[in-house]
């Protein structure tokens, strides 16, 4: 009985948690994270004997082991041999790499499969799930088969563009640098202290369009307010014969 006890194997690794998992693949990822190893250096020894205490723990719960478990399992059992034996001096690649790529390309499928997921998650937060319409009377169901996709693309355009001519990108509205009112003053007081001040003039050595704009606006303002327009001849004639007849040419 002493012996027994002195010679009892002791439980090596880690206690066997079960979970759900959806395949051989899942629950080689879990073991991988649990183990807190690399998965392009995989330890199969240890691996492959977590993944049968796997299996054996699920036959004791008496729980349907699927047939692509057990292909997992012996596969994991001639990586274990490989890996035991001496290579070869010829042998340059790594028994297991193609279980790398395989587990490289479920984590991908996985991490993919959680985001739209999610995305649906969000989306059915979003709008809520549509009524089966009913058809009216002598309309019958469209047969997706007998649909042209041209046809199809072409009216989605045409839908496009006229939400868009409906419903325009908002103006941005670019705040003015100057304001109708300092021009006003400045012109006041331009006129004040010279007597006279040739507007046009000014306005042709300025190069801001918005300053000219301003300004002129400034002017009329003044002109409601406090003045008044007066023309007088300027250094150059006006020929009243051809005007007249540009005029004629208009009316007609």
């Amino acid at each position: 009985m002493v012996e027994e006890q002195l010679f009892a194997e002791e439980p090596t690794g880690p206690p066997v948690e079960l979970g759900v998992f959806s395949g051989p693949l899942d629950l080689l990822l879990h073991l991988i994270r649990q183990n807190e190893v690399s998965i392009y250096d995989i330890p199969i020894a240890t691996i492959c004997d977590q993944f049968h205490a796997h299996l054996e723990a699920m036959q004791e719960l008496d729980l349907e082991i699927a047939g692509e478990f057990l292909w997992m399992a012996s596969w994991l059992l001639a990586l274990k041999s490989r890996m035991l034996l001496p290579r070869h001096e010829d042998e340059q690649e790594d028994p297991r790499q193609e279980l790398v790529e395989r587990l490289l390309e479920y984590r991908r499928v996985k991490e993919l499969a959680a985001i739209l997921y999610e995305k649906d998650v969000v989306r059915r937060c979003l709008w809520t799930p549509g009524l089966d319409a009913e058809l009216p009377p002598g309309e019958t169901e469209l047969d997706w088969e007998e649909v042209d996709l041209r046809l199809l693309a072409k009216a989605y355009l045409e839908v496009m563009e006229r939400f868009a001519v409906a419903h325009p990108p908002p103006l941005q509205l670019i705040p003015l640098r100057f304001r109708v009112h300092d021009k006003m003053r400045e012109i006041y007081r331009r006129v004040r202290a010279e007597g006279l001040l040739a507007l046009l003039r000014d306005l042709h050595r300025r190069a801001d369009v918005e300053e000219v704009v301003v300004l002129f606006v400034a002017t009329l303002e003044l002109v409601r307010l406090v003045a008044e327009i007066y023309l007088r001849p300027g250094p150059l004639e006006l020929d009243l014969e051809r005007l007249e007849r540009e005029g004629g040419d208009d009316g007609a």
